[in-house]
C-alpha cells in the first residue's frame, strides 16, 4: 500500500531484512533503520550520548530520564562536593543535591538511577574516590570531575577542597589508576 505525500507523490514502502538494522526502499535506496529511532532524554547532552557513543554500552533497563535528586546547591562552599555539583551544572549535566560525602556519591547516584561504573566515558563524569583512595579524606572520601580523557586512557581532573577557597586544581591519573575509581555518568 502506498501513502500520499506532499505534491501527490507516492512514498514507496520500506523492506527491512529480519534481524538487521538495514532496509531497502523498493526503489533500491538503502536506509539504516537503527537511525530512525532515538532513545528519548530530556537533557540534550544525555540524549546525544545515549543515542551516539554510549548506545551499545548503557546498562540494560537504564532510563535516561531517571530522578536526578537535584533540588538546588546544598553543598558547602569550596568542598569537593560543592565543586562537583557546580561543575556538572556548568556542563549542563544532572547531579543530585544530597549525595552525602564524596565516598557516598556512587551509591547515592545508583539509587536514583544514574549510570555508575569504573570506566571514564565523558568529560563531565563525576569521579568518586573512596575513603583514603589517592590521598582523599580517610573519613569522607572525595569527588572530582573528569575534564579530559586522553588517547591512552589517562584522565585529567578538576577537583576542589575546603583549603582551596573555591579554586579547583587538576591532577592526571593513568588508565590503570582510573580503572580503580568509580564514575557517575548521567
Amino acid at each position: 500500500m502506498t501513502a500520499e505525500v506532499s505534491r501527490s507523490r507516492a512514498r514507496e514502502p520500506l523492506s527491512v531484512s529480519p534481524g538487521t538494522a538495514e532496509g531497502t526502499w523498493l526503489n533500491g535506496d538503502k536506509v539504516d533503520t537503527a537511525r530512525l529511532t532515538a532513545i528519548p532524554a530530556s537533557n540534550a547532552t544525555v540524549k546525544t550520548w545515549v543515542n551516539g557513543p554510549d548506545k551499545d554500552l548503557i546498562p540494560i533497563g537504564f532510563q535516561p530520564d531517571h530522578a536526578t535528586g537535584d533540588t538546588g546547591l546544598a553543598y558547602s562552599f569550596s568542598q569537593c562536593t560543592w565543586w562537583a555539583y557546580t561543575r556538572r551544572h556548568q556542563l549542563g549535566l544532572p547531579v543530585g543535591s544530597h549525595f552525602g560525602n564524596g565516598a557516598q556519591w556512587a551509591d547515592s547516584a545508583r539509587r536514583l538511577g544514574y549510570w555508575v561504573d569504573s570506566t571514564p566515558r565523558h568529560e563531565g563524569d563525576v569521579i568518586v574516590f573512596q575513603r583514603g583512595q589517592f590521598g582523599s579524606s580517610p573519613v569522607y572520601g572525595h569527588v572530582g570531575i573528569v575534564e579530559h580523557i586522553n588517547a591512552d586512557g589517562s584522565i585529567v581532573t578538576s577537583e576542589c577542597g575546603a583549603a582551596l577557597n573555591g579554586h579547583p586544581v587538576s591532577r592526571t591519573f593513568t588508565a590503570a589508576q582510573a580503572a580503580t575509581l568509580q564514575f557517575i555518568h548521567y
